[in-house]
């Protein structure tokens, strides 16, 4: 059994404390321990079971997905890391993968790559990267207009379907290697945000790089928001 406690719930989903205790006000949330009036507790493996009940399959008329699965196949590359194949994804860090995916096929662009998992990060709103970035004084605009400048693919519609490029695969494995150090049981979008800054490589890095956004600056922000304390032998 795995606990939770609010904060590390919190932080599991991309929501606040205030979010948590509104769930469970309203009677809708996972099945939880009242240890004390101020000590709550969860058990990951019943989360996971609310979240899956969460679940809305699209129906016969939405849009078909692209044969790729960004989130199975990130899944995989964060599997070849010790420790990192066996942090869950959060919800919030696999919708950033899919409105990345959903960035690159609009764009036309026939690689995802890493300034669309950046993209991505600001479109899930809620999500804790979202925040840091927005806490540094990045919106969506000034994020937009760098894209703009430092190079948005042409109107031209390229083939294929999305192709995760190599800068993708070292981003990934860099967000595992920074939820491992920062001794947490989940990989989210915040992880996702400083893996872009640790890989060094490719749009997303100079775009963040250009709006003057650090890897020091966003584990600063993020120490802010969440507990980030060293995994046990690091």
């Amino acid at each position: 059994m795995q606990l939770l406690s609010i904060e590390d719930l919190a932080a599991y989903l991309g929501d606040s404390k205030r979010t948590i205790y509104k769930y469970i006000a309203s009677g809708d949330c996972p099945p939880y321990m009242r240890i004390s009036a101020k000590n709550i507790k969860f058990d990951r493996a019943d989360v996971d079971a609310w979240l899956e009940s969460k679940k809305v399959q699209p129906g016969p008329g939405g849009k078909r997905m692209s044969k790729l699965n960004v989130v199975g196949y990130a899944k995989g590359v964060i599997g070849n890391i010790p420790r990192g194949g066996k942090l869950p994804w959060t919800p919030r860090a696999q919708s950033v993968l899919e409105e990345a995916q959903k960035k690159a096929r609009e764009d036309g662009a026939g690689i995802l790559s890493s300034e669309h998992v950046l993209f991505g990060i600001v479109s899930v709103r809620d999500c804790l990267g979202a925040t840091i970035l927005g806490n540094l004084g990045v919106t969506p605009s000034k994020l937009a207009d760098r894209y703009e400048r430092l190079g948005k693919p042409s109107a031209r519609k390229e083939a294929g379907e999305g192709k995760p490029s190599e800068d993708i695969d070292r981003m990934i494995q860099c967000a595992g290697e920074q939820a491992a150090q920062w001794g947490h049981e989940y990989i989210g979008a915040e992880h996702l945000l400083a893996g872009i800054l640790l890989a060094g490589t490719g749009l997303g890095f100079q775009i963040l790089t250009d709006l003057d956004i650090t890897l020091e600056k966003v584990r600063q922000e993020t120490a802010k928001l969440v507990v980030c304390r060293p995994a046990p032998g690091q």
